[in-house]
């Protein structure tokens, strides 16, 4: 039982990853800016609007993501 435990703690130290240098870039990466038909923002509850106006808002701040024109 020992070995194993010893093992484990061993292959544990492996699969880490090396700390991400830019974690902004990482969220830019794999996020886009949220857009919905009018139809659909019509039919969201205000804290749902919130939430999507925060998030967006968040991707301008961090990504440079541009309001639809």
């Amino acid at each position: 039982m020992g070995k194993a435990l010893m093992l484990c703690v061993a292959l544990a130290g492996c699969t880490t990853l090396p700390p991400v240098s830019n974690p902004r870039q990482v969220w830019c990466d794999h996020n886009e800016a949220r857009r919905r038909s009018l139809a659909v923002l019509a039919a969201m509850s205000r804290p749902e609007l919130d939430e999507m106006n925060s998030f967006n808002a968040q991707g301008a701040k961090w990504c440079g993501w541009k309001a639809n024109a």
